[in-house]
């Protein structure tokens, strides 16, 4: 993907949508869904083979005038779904050291999303790391597990990817007892119960549909500000073909313009996540 932005979340039907997707995973999750599942006689090896780029792009765009740069994980659903993080229940925010994250979901898969809502498991104080490695475990083992509102961007990647002009290494997980790399992008991204809250980027297109050559898509939130996302919700922004690649580069200049009828703006149902990093 190349300069893509983020969709707007006020389609009601794209939030009842994620609502229900959710639902049906938690609604597994509490039946105990992990009944019938065999039991490897060997240990699985690593997750691989995932459909997505080996090398995360950085891209350049435009926030009020000012150049920005952002990550390029591609399109996203606008949900937060589980993964568990181990915590020592005598001290419910003392981290179980060593013991590594768990998702039940990869890229590829139905429900899945970068965006996972943290679900605290609460183990004993002689719980060694690791001894559970599955969402399915965690709920056989009748540790209490709380739901947190920590919504954390974490794109699943396959073993040994890079950023782009970045020294960042990937972080180890387990999905279903199988080790799983993905990059920890951090808790910035606000959420209405499992529904990530996305901010606007703006991409331009022709009115055939092509896209505008060299224009870079525009931002009109940073990171630490209110309304900063990073998942963004596209808007299509529809120029004539006299219009100049990078003639527009704030959010504000593009709505007047809109206004005055120089161009058009098409909300979209398209998410992309891009966390800016500078």
């Amino acid at each position: 993907m190349e300069e893509t932005p983020t969709t707007p979340r006020k389609a009601r039907s794209s939030i009842v949508f994620a609502i229900v997707a959710v639902i049906v995973l938690l609604a597994g999750l509490a039946a105990g869904y992990y009944l019938g599942r065999p039991v490897s006689a060997t240990p699985p090896g690593p997750v691989d083979g995932l459909s997505r780029a080996n090398v995360i792009p950085r891209v350049d765009g435009w926030y009020r005038n000012s150049s920005v740069t952002y990550l390029d994980y591609g399109p996203q659903a606008n949900i937060a779904v589980p993964i568990l993080a181990f915590f020592q229940a005598s001290s419910p925010t003392t981290p179980v050291s060593g013991q590594r994250n768990i998702i039940d979901t990869i890229p590829g898969q139905p429900g899945y999303s970068d965006f996972w809502r943290v679900h605290k498991v609460l183990v004993p104080s002689g719980y060694v790391p690791n001894t559970i490695r599955s969402l399915a475990d965690a709920v056989a083992s009748g540790y209490t597990i709380e739901v947190t509102d920590t919504v954390v961007n974490c794109p699943v990647v396959n073993p040994g990817a890079t950023i782009q002009g970045s020294s960042a290494t990937v972080t180890l997980g387990w999905y279903r007892g199988r080790e799983v790399s993905y990059f920890d992008q951090g808790a910035r991204s606000p959420s209405q119960g499992f529904v990530v809250v996305s901010a606007p980027i703006y991409a331009f297109f022709h009115g055939d549909g092509t896209a505008v050559a060299g224009q870079r898509n525009v931002i009109d939130a940073l990171p630490g500000a209110p309304g900063y996302s990073d998942l963004w919700n596209v808007v299509k922004v529809v120029v004539d073909t006299a219009y100049v690649a990078n003639s527009l580069k704030d959010a504000r200049s593009i709505l007047d313009a809109a206004v005055g009828g120089q161009l058009t703006l098409e909300p979209t149902i398209i998410y992309v996540n891009c966390p800016v990093v500078s």
